[in-house]
């Protein structure tokens, strides 16, 4: 292609991007809380610099200095007025365990016990209190651990020695979070570990302002905090693109021969070895892998499956573009095959020239250029939260295969003479249950990801979906799928509200991969016989538009609903539930 064609496309594309800028500014916007024992202040303007770089905009409210649990106790707190998505809570151990930190070798065993013990007490009665008044996720610290114990050398040595005891101080107050929804902690010895102790805490800043950390720290620290609230906007990579040569291997396989090419147990094929185990691992986590590469295709598939050293295979790549088109297209046919937003690919490839391109022609994709220093190659996405979830549920490592199968579905579509026998090919059933324990986590984790076929993208947490189950005026349905060749999983939600005689659809929402063959008419099907059962008289429910969701503009409004009211980006519609117009495919079989 030409230079004159890729400046058109640079130019279509730059267009389209400043129609949306307005919309794309800060079109995130979450409520954030800060209870603290320390003097947080100076760190918030870091937070909120990591948030705004990821197009967040943070409200943010801090309680009053060691003022914890007078906001938590008090249900009419400003705590609670300012409704927060995300409580973090700063506790320096120092504030509430003075002797653990500063007389340790005062103690004596049970001594030691019982002051562990009262913090583990102080940390489950913050969150049991906090719980009991709001859904938001909490996130609490862990204490960092002096890498100069006052026993010195012999403290390794001790049954209770101080970095034993804080080390099981930390273990119990993680594990409180094993049995309560949406408490995750942010462990601040991990950050220590990667700056040192020397780097991490200011003793003079201390002494005078009680602020623990360097300004160093604060950075770190505000970052990792904004990993929190990225994930919970469902703003988590879905899948990495990878070029070939120089990032798979070292070498051009086309100039040097698949014999040629840098890939052994020795610098620097050592390197590209080390960075597919951690691709692998990846994929193991259910991030997709995908190929993008200017190559002959043979030549690559004969590497992927043939060579003695290759950690990965043809097989782990659930899409592979190797051609010799602009990579900025190849990269939208994947994100179109695997119906995957821009927004959640990561882009790898050692060439500034394709990085630059894919940067200004698909601003979306988030691009990693291969380091010169290639023993950095295995660091390439530390530190970064591209990949960082709020919880795993048992689909995420599943998420390969099921893409395995849906290339098997697209290959059966190619056979096909048209889409009436394909999809009846499919032998598609579907299954409608309320909401289990054991869904919560999946459920949690569409209202986060899931963009395009979602009416309302309002995102909810573990403890909100499980609030939603547990009370008498709301349900949740969910919709599972398999066909001939294999399971589609969990992949609808329907999230529903009851007052008087109306039923309200609070959200509507299905997986991208079950998108175009007919499933949403079932998962309405089940909203509308539920509220027959109910003796639900009118039926009401929401579009809020968004960038991604103009697929389903005019979803209600093909089902028969009149619009009842208007805001800027909000439809309100209405039907009585008899008018409701359904029509569900006869080639799904319904199992409920």
């Amino acid at each position: 292609m030409s230079h004159p064609d890729i400046l058109e496309i640079k130019l279509s594309k730059m267009h389209s991007k400043l129609v949306d800028f307005k919309n794309k500014i800060m079109r995130n916007e979450v409520n954030v809380a800060f209870l603290r024992n320390i003097t947080i202040e100076p760190l918030i303007p870091y937070f909120e610099y990591q948030c705004f770089k990821n197009n967040v905009k943070t409200n943010i409210y801090s309680c009053e200095y060691d003022n914890i649990m007078q906001d938590i106790l008090n249900p009419d707190s400003a705590l609670y007025r300012n409704k927060p998505k995300i409580i973090f809570i700063f506790i320096d151990l120092e504030h509430i365990a003075p002797k653990l930190t500063k007389s340790f070798l005062a103690l004596n065993s049970g001594e030691i016990s019982s002051i562990i013990d009262n913090v583990v007490g102080y940390y489950t009665s913050m969150i049991d209190s906090l719980r009991a008044n709001t859904e938001a996720l909490i996130v609490l610290n862990t204490f960092i651990i002096n890498p100069y114990p006052y026993s010195g050398i012999l403290d390794s040595c001790k049954q209770e020695g101080q970095t034993k005891s804080i080390r099981n101080l930390n273990s119990k107050i993680i594990a409180l979070g094993k049995n309560r929804h949406g408490v995750l902690f942010m462990d601040l010895d991990l950050i220590n570990s990667r700056i040192g102790f020397d780097n991490f805490h200011d003793n003079m800043q201390w002494h005078m302002s009680k602020m623990p950390f360097s300004n160093l720290a604060m950075r770190h620290i505000a970052k990792e905090a904004s990993k929190y609230v990225a994930a919970s906007l469902g703003m988590t990579k879905k899948c990495i693109i990878l070029d070939c040569d120089n990032t798979l291997w070292g070498g051009v396989l086309g100039e040097e021969g698949e014999d040629g090419i840098l890939l052994d147990h020795s610098y620097p094929g050592s390197c590209f070895m080390e960075f597919q185990k951690i691709l692998l691992n990846f994929k193991s986590k259910g991030i997709l892998l995908a190929i993008c590469s200017k190559n002959n295709e043979s030549d690559v598939l004969s590497v992927l499956n043939k060579h003695e050293n290759m950690v990965l295979s043809e097989r782990d790549f659930s899409s592979m573009k190797i051609n010799w088109d602009l990579k900025t297209k190849n990269i939208e046919e994947i994100a179109a095959e695997l119906n995957i937003g821009l927004q959640h690919m990561v882009f790898v490839d050692d060439s500034e020239f394709e990085v630059e391109m894919v940067q200004e022609i698909l601003p979306e994709v988030t691009t990693i250029l291969v380091p010169k220093n290639i023993s950095k190659l295995r660091y390439i996405f530390d530190g970064k939260g591209y990949f960082d979830n709020l919880q795993e549920s048992e689909l995420d490592s599943q998420r390969t295969e099921m893409y395995a199968s849906e290339n098997l579905r697209k290959k059966e579509l190619v056979k096909a003479t048209n889409l009436a026998d394909y999809y009846k090919s499919l032998e598609i059933k579907s299954k409608i249950t309320k909401i289990q324990q054991s869904d919560v986590a999946r459920v949690t984790q569409l209202t986060q990801k899931t963009n395009q076929f979602n009416l309302t993208t309002i995102r909810y947490t573990e403890n909100e979906i499980i609030s939603f189950m547990d009370s008498d005026d709301s349900d949740v349905l969910v919709l599972r799928a398999e066909d001939r060749f294999g399971p589609y999983g969990l992949i609808g939600v329907a999230i529903l509200n009851y007052k008087e005689k109306d039923l309200i659809i609070d959200s509507f929402l299905m997986s991208c991969r079950a998108i175009g063959r007919g499933l949403e008419e079932i998962l309405l099907k089940g909203c509308i016989k539920l509220a027959e059962r109910n003796n639900i008289e009118f039926i009401e429910a929401a579009y809020i538009k968004t960038i991604k969701n103009v697929l389903v503009e005019k979803f209600y409004e093909n089902h028969g609903f009149k619009l009842k009211k208007q805001n800027e980006n909000e439809n309100i519609y209405i039907s009585e539930i008899k008018k409701v117009k359904i029509i569900v495919p006869d080639y799904i079989r319904c199992q409920n």
